[in-house]
């Protein structure tokens, strides 16, 4: 191999990026050994490298030194490698606009880049990413969402942005694929730009690792091992919780609000319900939307030149039909159902910091707080209780951002003591999502 080779995975959001990057890792000594090595010393210095080249919350000083310099660090071993491909997958690099994309040709300067980009129908991605935006601090409603991604298509698309938005910003800056192509086709010729589309129909778990590792051209029977974590997604009633929440924690910064809200909260005890609620559906004017939005990535991807991985009727460019409350949110009822399953994860979560400190410290293990049973707890379901519920979460939730940030500093005076993994998950690590 007389020049390094990097396949970059740059997925747009919500397009299955968890479930390839776990693959990658749970594989990654089957990997290498068939020439295509993970690039860095697990995926988290990943996505410090891209937080660093797109100086995405440098605001959060735990972050700021986290990520600086990670970029460099990440470019110099890809250069460094001539004995096997390096792989990366980062789907925050779906955002890179001119600026960054002038410093990635330039540092990429002499590696031969293989770009693969996922593609998914956006029925599916929006309420994925509605969800997402909301376990990343954001605050609007699923209605308010969904008429954001519809004001997406309009000619002032930006004005809306630029007046705050939010919901037009973060759905162009996701899942605009065209802006995509355009940006990376700056990096790769078309022979080296691979679309994979995601498959609508599930009934072969493994058909977008197939098609992925035909992207970067690897057997896909090389990897034997399953994901070792997922991405849970939230049923409606989780997310207007934790969007309510969000309203009271406004101004907590990235790494407290994911090591506590995110991770544990949200993707634990709050995912773990995802059964019990019904999901966030789209309304008939919005799934007219996305529609529409999948006919334009067809038509952007065939001019684009790329090579497609998969079939563009992935993409189905006639509306779905909009099931019956579509678009409406959960009654006080099923958001109170999520407030328990939350209190009590995350009281059980306080005694875990605390005795966690506790053994760091040296100091003896602490007894049992006496928490009593809030009194929402065997209220009636009305929007009083469920206030009182939110304000007694916040509550918790701040108490557990300074367990955490006493832990950490527990830590850094015994460095050989090993995680608690009270909130270790892999989507955690990615501070500072859309």
């Amino acid at each position: 191999m007389n020049r390094p080779v990097l396949h970059l995975h740059i997925g747009a959001m919500k397009t299955g990026t968890t479930y390839l990057q776990e693959m990658m890792i749970a594989n990654r000594d089957a990997l290498a050994e068939a020439g295509f090595v993970f690039a860095g010393s697990g995926w988290s210095r990943q996505v410090r490298a891209v937080q660093d080249l797109l100086r995405l919350d440098q605001h959060d000083p735990q972050i700021a030194a986290l990520s600086e310099g990670a970029w460099d660090e990440l470019v110099a071993e890809i250069h460094g490698r001539r004995d096997a491909a390096s792989l990366m997958s980062m789907e925050f690099l779906s955002f890179t606009r001119r600026r960054a994309m002038a410093r990635v040709v330039q540092d990429l300067e002499g590696v031969d880049v293989h770009v693969v980009l996922t593609v998914r129908d956006v029925t599916a991605a929006i309420p994925a990413q509605w969800q997402t935006s909301i376990t990343s601090t954001r605050t609007h409603t699923w209605e308010e969402f969904q008429r954001g991604v519809q004001r997406s298509a309009s000619r002032l698309w930006l004005g809306h942005a630029m007046r705050g938005d939010t919901a037009v910003r973060e759905f162009r800056r996701a899942q605009d694929i065209a802006r995509m192509l355009r940006t990376w086709g700056r990096l790769v010729p078309p022979d080296r730009l691979t679309v994979v589309t995601v498959p609508r129909e599930r009934r072969d778990p493994d058909e977008l690792w197939q098609r992925f590792s035909t992207a970067i051209g690897v057997d896909p029977a090389v990897a034997t091992e399953p994901p070792a974590a997922s991405n849970p997604s939230l049923g409606h009633a989780s997310a207007e919780l934790v969007r309510r929440l969000n309203l009271t924690l406004e101004g907590t910064l990235p790494w407290d609000y994911n090591r506590t809200v995110k991770a544990p909260l949200a993707q634990r005890f709050l995912g773990a319900r995802r059964k019990l609620e019904e999901p966030a559906r789209l309304d008939a004017a919005t799934a007219a939307f996305a529609a529409d939005w999948n006919r334009t990535t067809r038509e952007a991807i065939l001019a684009s030149g790329a090579q497609v991985v998969g079939d563009l009727d992935d993409l189905p460019t006639e509306p779905a039909p909009a099931a019956p409350g579509a678009g409406e949110g959960p009654g006080p009822a099923a958001v109170l159902d999520a407030a328990r399953d939350a209190w009590t994860g995350l009281t059980t979560l306080q005694e875990r910091r605390r005795r966690r400190i506790a053994r760091l410290t040296k100091q003896p293990r602490p007894e049992p707080l006496d928490v009593p049973t809030p009194a929402w707890f065997e209220e009636g379901d009305s929007d009083a209780a469920l206030d009182r519920a939110v304000d007694d979460l916040t509550g918790l939730v701040r108490a557990l951002m300074r367990l955490r940030r006493e832990m950490m500093e527990a830590s850094a005076d015994d460095p050989d003591d090993p995680d608690e993994g009270d909130d270790a998950n892999g989507a955690d690590d990615t501070d500072g999502g859309p």
